[in-house]
């Protein structure tokens, strides 16, 4: 009765929900999440959390309820109170969600092709105006970008007038509202301001971090591969980062404090 495509991990690939009028009492799963092998093939993974959904349902859509990023998933039962499915993902994955807002298109952005470029891979979204039975998504359109830290463009093509226009510069793990004609016009999660990072590049692997507060920080370095490779939290207003034992090349300090992210590229020659 309803099924629909998110990017749970924000990994770069679409998995997909479904959920069924049955209520698993005739070997017919009444639910399924189905996680892309990032092959054009799917699976159902256990433990995922669905276990215990033993109820018929109608319909369902996704948003973002908490805004970090990754989607939730929201069910409409039959004669039972619906359900809230909050992803609880542990990923360093980032994203980007867009919404449109037409001025000689319709105002909701609906029908408008959405492209993002970043780490050398292009993505596609539209709006629609009901993803299915009794359902209808956030109108933010959510891009799963894996360990892209930067997003080279995001290109929107405006159907009714044939407009094209392409925005360049965009940071990521951040929700951009884009009205036509106008470019971006508002944020969300605005990456944390004011913070310097010295020397870089360097051939020591050590790195003063100043910030312009002494609020509570946690501060994580990746490898190009997204590999955690160091964590620190800090209320300091700078800190020693030490990375001398670590092999040449380049690393993606990122930098969390009060729901606010700031990514920087590390360069160890």
């Amino acid at each position: 009765m309803g099924a629909v495509f998110l990017d749970a991990d924000n990994d770069s690939y679409l998995d997909l929900y479904v959920s069924g009028q049955e209520d698993g009492t005739d070997n017919l799963l009444p639910s399924a999440f189905y996680k892309n092998n990032n092959n054009l093939s799917f699976f159902i993974p256990n433990d995922i959390g669905l276990e215990n959904d033993k109820r018929r349902s109608f319909a369902n859509a996704i948003g973002d309820v908490n805004n970090d990023g990754l989607p939730e998933i929201f069910v409409v039962n039959e004669n039972q109170s619906n359900f809230l499915w909050k992803n609880e993902t542990t990923t360093t994955n980032n994203w980007l969600k867009v919404k449109l807002i037409g001025v000689d298109s319709n105002k909701d952005g609906i029908g408008n092709r959405i492209e993002v470029f970043a780490n050398g891979k292009a993505q596609y979204r539209y709006t629609l105006c009901g993803e299915g039975y009794l359902g209808q998504n956030s109108s933010y359109e959510f891009f799963g970008l894996a360990n892209a830290t930067a997003i080279d463009y995001v290109k929107v093509t405006w159907n009714k007038s044939g407009n094209v226009e392409i925005i360049q510069n965009i940071d990521v793990n951040k929700s951009i509202t884009i009205k036509e004609g106008n470019g971006i016009l508002s944020t969300k999660n605005v990456p944390i301001t004011n913070i310097n990072v010295y020397p870089n590049p360097n051939n020591t692997g050590k790195y003063k971090v100043f910030f312009n507060n002494n609020t509570h920080k946690e501060l994580s370095v990746f490898d190009v591969s997204g590999r955690n490779t160091f964590k620190l939290k800090t209320s300091q207003e700078s800190i020693q980062l030490d990375l001398s034992s670590f092999s040449k090349g380049i690393y993606f300090l990122k930098v969390h404090s009060e729901n606010k992210l700031k990514t920087f590229k590390l360069i160890k020659n």
